[in-house]
């Protein structure tokens, strides 16, 4: 399994519309894994963070292989999240693009090397 961390800087005081994504894909958890599962990859964690007065997302995304990941979402059969997901971006992202952070070691639960990728 591959591991990135995105950093996402996010337009100030959004945490409402955080907290009200990560709510509506609680409730509805079927429609935002269809679409993940049919990118090929999802979401494993998602944090908040404020630093230097600023606000920033941080999602851990894992996939099988980041190679092989959907990058036209025009061939996307959306369900009801895509709208909800697309106001939620288009309202508290900010007009910088998104950081994807280097992994350098992920392990799994024996804490053993699930991958790594020095040097890269």
């Amino acid at each position: 399994m591959e591991t990135k961390l995105l950093k996402i800087k996010l337009n100030l005081n959004t945490r409402p519309q955080v907290d009200e994504l990560l709510a509506y894909m609680q409730d509805n958890i079927a429609f935002p894994r269809e679409e993940m599962r049919q990118k090929g990859y999802f979401w494993d964690s998602v944090f908040f963070a404020e630093e230097g007065g600023r606000e920033y997302l941080y999602i851990v995304i894992k996939s099988e292989d980041f190679s092989c990941i959907m990058m036209d979402e025009s061939e996307l059969i959306c369900t009801p999240f895509r709208e909800v997901y697309e106001r939620f971006r288009k309202a508290c992202w900010s007009t910088e693009p998104y950081q994807d952070i280097e992994a350098l070691a992920c392990f799994n639960s024996h804490m053993e090397f699930d991958s790594v990728e020095p040097g890269k």
